[in-house]
Formats: C-alpha cells, structure tokens, sequence
C-alpha cells in the first residue's frame, strides 16, 4: 500500500510516520515541503506518486491566534482540505482528514457523537467543520476522523507543557470547568490504520474514552509522575484567552463502538502509556519539544 502523509512534521503526522513506516510505503511531505495551498502542485505530485491512500495531518491548530488570524486558518484548515480531497479523487485515493471537537458548542450537557448537530464557537472551530464539508464533498472516498484533546510524543502540546511547567514553578492554575477527552496520538494512529484495512469510509469520533476536566487531567499527570507542584481548579473566566471554547466537549465513539471496531481505550491508560514512553525518551536523551 502506497500512502502520502501530510503535515508530517507536527505531533499526529510524525506519530504516523513512526507507526507506519514497516507497514507500508510512505511518502511524508511537511508543510515547506509540499503547501496543501497550492492545488497545482499538489495534483501534480499526487499524480508522481499515485498513492492508494492520503493522511491529510496539514493543519492550523493554533485555536486563540486563529481569531486574530481568521483568513489564514480557514484557507489552511478548509481550502488546504478542499485541494487534498480533490487531488486525491482524481488519483483514486482515499482521503482522511482530522477534525476536533471544537466544531460543538459544549450545550448539550453530555458526550457528543456523530448524530449530534455541530455548531462551533470559534474561528478554529468553524475551520475544522468546513474542512470536514469540504472533504467530503470531493471525494466519496473519504474517512473523518474527530480527535480531542491531542497529546503525544512529538511536538508541543498540553500533557508536555504541564511537566516542563511543574518543573519550574511551585504552584498551577488550570480551568476545570471544561470538560473533554484527552486523546494519545499514537492510539489515533491505530484506529486509523485499522479503519484504513478495513476500508471504512464516513464520519467517526476517534478519541480515547471517558472524559475529565483540563484540572483533573494535570492532577493525574502530577500524581503519576510524582512532581512537587500545588494545583488550584480555575474557572474559565479567570483564565481569559481569545478563542472561546466548548465547555463540555467530550466524544463518544459511537459508531466505532456500533460497529465493534473501537480501539481507543480510556483516557487514563491511555495516558499512563504515554508517560512511561516519554519518561523512556527523555532518560535516553530525547528532546521534550521531540
């Protein structure tokens, strides 16, 4: 199987470089190497390699900059997913492209899942779900995948930021009045690729199971890696940022789980895998923005 990955140098399109690099023929293109904005180019590689599958992991992902930067986000996010659906039918690939669960508002008072209405609250949001429109509605080939909450090995992201955070300071504030679920690249990267020989095709909600506040997320992240640091819960108000989020966003994997094919399970062990890998790297040597 022949498969282009791009964005592969951000935190999910390494992840998939990594997992996949045995399993198939890879080509990995990052952002400088081929812009996702430039549909002749990309047609015109698409058609060089001919691949059987695209994992499109080309994203805009900085959710408060966004607001300030709203045309940008949206070309990225929507227009860049608009070219690599198009481009990828005309090969005859499937496209997968990776949305949030920032395209909810957070009213409905519990879990979301694939029957539930989208309505997103920021620029970010609103990206991502006319990304989504947009992939869909050029290749019947498709597969969307809503992730949350994203963490992993490579790249800056929230579980990272809190260690490098409770190493230098005596004392954290985090929000916990939003609710959500944190999801490990790495089993996104393997429910995808199991998706992928199934040959699935449609929406699905792809996030590790359960759901917690970004306070009690720190609170086990401390608690499991030992760390001398205070925690106090914040409201969202006492936290201002640009971009206003869903204030429960959690993703159920209903259709994954109808079809018995889930493979993401819970969020703490989930998270409890991650940190011995990252422990492991960082004892031989890895950089922790790796």
């Amino acid at each position: 199987m022949k498969i282009i990955i791009l964005g592969a140098k951000g935190q999910l399109g390494r992840e998939f470089e990594e997992y996949l690099k045995e399993k198939a023929e890879i080509h990995s293109f990052s952002h400088s190497e081929l812009d996702v904005l430039n549909q002749e180019l990309v047609i015109k590689k698409f058609q060089e390699i001919k691949p059987d599958v695209v994992i499109n992991c080309s994203a805009y992902t900085k959710v408060d900059k966004a607001e300030e930067d709203k045309e940008e986000c949206i070309r990225v996010n929507a227009e860049g997913a608009k070219n690599v659906s198009y481009a990828s039918y005309k090969v005859g690939a499937k496209v997968i492209y990776f949305s949030t669960d920032y395209v909810f508002d957070g009213e409905k008072g519990s879990s979301y899942t694939e029957l539930d209405s989208p309505n997103p609250l920021s620029t970010y949001g609103r990206s991502k779900l006319l990304g989504e429109i947009y992939t869909k509605d050029h290749n019947p080939n498709f597969l969307i995948l809503r992730i949350s909450w994203l963490y992993g090995i490579y790249g800056r992201n929230f579980v990272k930021t809190i260690i490098n955070k409770a190493k230098k300071e005596k004392e954290l504030r985090i929000v916990n009045d939003q609710i959500g679920s944190p999801t490990y690249t790495l089993d996104v990267v393997k429910q995808t690729w199991k998706l992928i020989q199934m040959d699935k095709v449609g929406l699905y909600h792809s996030a590790n199971q359960g759901e917690t506040t970004w306070y009690e997320f720190t609170k086990r992240i401390i608690e499991k890696l030992n760390l001398n640091v205070k925690i106090y819960p914040i409201k969202t108000e006492e936290y201002p940022v640009l971009a206003q989020r869903p204030k429960y966003s959690a993703l159920d994997n209903y259709l994954l789980k109808l079809g018995g094919i889930n493979m993401m399970g819970d969020w703490e062990s989930a998270l409890s895998e991650f940190l011995t890998s990252y422990s492991s790297l960082l004892i031989k040597g890895g950089t922790e923005n790796e």
